[in-house]
């Protein structure tokens, strides 16, 4: 999957350079500090979006220099730190730490303990990677670290850190800095460059004892979408001589880190072009602990426009204070995102694509959440609809009983408007409301008792179900009062139920309501032996819809 995507990338790299990169890049938040040739130094803060210089405004131009610099001392990851794992630079050109992480341990323990003072002599000639593989990679190095003046310069900047850090620290107090604490000293970039390099070399592999030189090239296992380890062996060939899943030169798997650089910082729950000339892209990837792309796909379609308009309306007359909700047309997809993730998800749609959903919402949503998203990941950013229509058509009636169970009335009827607007956007048969009502109350009115049909009888059980509990006296009705019936999936249990609130309420119901109680007769005499759970959408529609039972009729 990687390597679909790096033959693109590599052709582009080759183009740009780190500036693919860069040019996206942002800098944590912290207090940045640039020591200059004399030993002054330069203050600036980042908080958000702003890079703030202490003694002027806004620079821009220092905050590109910074991002470069930054960019090529920063570890891999905690496990990959050159020394400790609270020291997060990886050259001797930079010195970064956490504020936090300083005042709870370095200066109570790591100055005493002399952390920083090994971070520095270690970084002089490497002395600390006694591994034969970690040697084999340092020859290449040796004219560099064996030279003497970097040495002498590599001394001066640690006593630079060891004796201004406090004195920074107290500047991160005083404005309220609480991430990181970033020192850097002014030196060209080559040099950053090349000391992130001599880093690099041991520390890009997933475990440099699987590193193999082959005809004066370096060979190893990649750290990227690779988990292998000691704690977990799955991916071994046992097999095999060689366990290792795969090699690959170290210059590929810098080529493959600088990918997963570019990754990081672009938006990848959207689209994007990695060449303009190139297809589009969707890539779902993890770095919480590691680099991992979970999902990848490239997507040849650009627009955002629906084949044709969605028109939404108020099937159910739906009304708010200000009266009935107004119909309207959708035409973009993005539009029809932010549609479902509002009435259908009720917002928890876009935050949780990915990942674990929030264990704040119910059990049941998250459940749902789990079931329908991706096929909401498939349509809206993979632009893939095929599966989008079959979950609405499975699953909206469970996103409309959430919003019962939560006494989201009004959300409810508006799932319910959507839910048919896309059901007859792809050419669906929807229960005409209006011709159900006009057909029951036929009934209701005739001495004849013309039994009822299936969709009927369920439509009718949730009209009467909702003017039974509108008898109650609760100032609030809540969603919670309607459970037991959304549970019945049998016909027996539903009619049981129905049975046992009217004669909770039959008090507040007039002998001469002729409607209702024919409607009871109706309810009471069918003898079908349908599941309320195969036909919970004419439920819900008599649940939701206008109730007959307050209409006005004139005989």
């Amino acid at each position: 999957m990687i390597y679909d995507l790096l033959d693109t990338f590599k052709g582009v790299y080759q183009k740009i350079g780190d500036k693919l990169i860069l040019d996206k890049y942002k800098l944590k938040e912290g207090l940045y500090i640039k020591v200059l040739s004399n030993g002054e130094f330069e203050t600036f803060i980042v908080k958000g979006e702003e890079f703030k210089d202490l003694n002027s405004n806004l620079n821009d131009k220092a905050s590109e220099w910074f991002k470069e610099r930054d960019y090529y001392s920063y570890y891999l990851n905690s496990n990959k730190a050159f020394y400790d794992k609270k020291i997060h630079n990886i050259n001797y050109l930079s010195f970064f730490v956490k504020i936090e992480s300083f005042i709870s341990n370095f200066e109570n323990k790591l100055l005493k303990s002399e952390a920083i003072k090994f971070q520095y002599l270690y970084l002089c000639n490497y002395k600390k990677f006694k591994k034969p593989q970690e040697r084999e990679v340092l020859k290449n190095y040796q004219k560099i670290l064996k030279d003497r003046n970097r040495k002498r310069d590599i001394i001066r900047k640690y006593r630079w850190i060891r004796d201004n850090i406090l004195k920074v620290v107290d500047i991160a107090k005083e404005n309220g800095i609480k991430n990181y604490i970033k020192i850097f000293f002014d030196e060209e970039i080559e040099k950053y460059k090349r000391e992130s390099e001599i880093y690099y070399s041991i520390k890009i592999f997933n475990d440099i004892k699987y590193s193999k030189k082959v005809e004066d090239r370096i060979y190893g296992l990649s750290d990227f979408n690779m988990g292998l380890n000691s704690k977990k062996p799955f991916l071994e060939h046992k097999n095999r001589k060689v366990t290792i899943p795969f090699i690959v030169a170290k210059e590929d798997i810098i080529l493959i880190k600088k990918f997963f650089d570019w990754l990081k910082v672009q938006d990848l729950k959207e689209l994007f072009p990695l060449d303009p000339m190139d297809k589009n892209f969707f890539i779902n990837r993890d770095f919480k602990e590691k680099d991992l792309i979970i999902d990848f796909d490239f997507i040849p379609i650009n627009g955002d426009e629906l084949k044709k308009p969605l028109e939404v309306k108020n099937y159910l007359l739906a009304k708010t204070k200000e009266g009935y909700i107004e119909d309207y047309r959708i035409e973009k997809i993005s539009h029809l995102e932010k549609v479902v993730d509002e009435i259908f998800y009720n917002k928890q749609l876009k935050s949780n694509y990915f990942g674990e959903v929030y264990k704040k919402l119910s059990n049941s949503f998250r459940n749902l959440i789990y079931l329908t998203r991706d096929a909401m990941v498939d349509f809206f950013i993979k632009r893939d609809e095929r599966a989008f229509f079959k979950i609405i058509k499975r699953y909206a009636d469970s996103f409309i009983i959430e919003h019962i169970k939560k006494s989201r009335f009004l959300k409810a009827k508006e799932s319910l408007n959507l839910k048919f607007s896309l059901l007859k956007y792809r050419g669906e048969e929807i229960m005409n409301i209006y011709q159900m009502q006009k057909r029951i109350v036929d009934k209701l009115l005739k001495t004849d008792y013309k039994p009822l049909t299936k969709e009927e009888f369920f439509y009718l059980s949730g009209q009467i179900v909702k003017y039974l509990l509108n008898q109650s006296e609760k100032d609030e009705k809540k969603g919670d009062m309607l459970e037991p019936f959304l549970r019945a999936n049998s016909i027996q249990k539903l009619k049981k139920d129905i049975e046992i609130t009217y004669f909770k309420y039959k008090h507040k119901i007039s002998l001469n309501n002729l409607k209702f109680n024919n409607g009871m007769t109706l309810i009471m005499s069918y003898e079908g032996e349908d599941k309320l759970s195969d036909n919970m959408g004419s439920f819900l529609i008599g649940l939701l819809s206008d109730n007959i039972f307050y209409w006005k009729i004139e005989n």
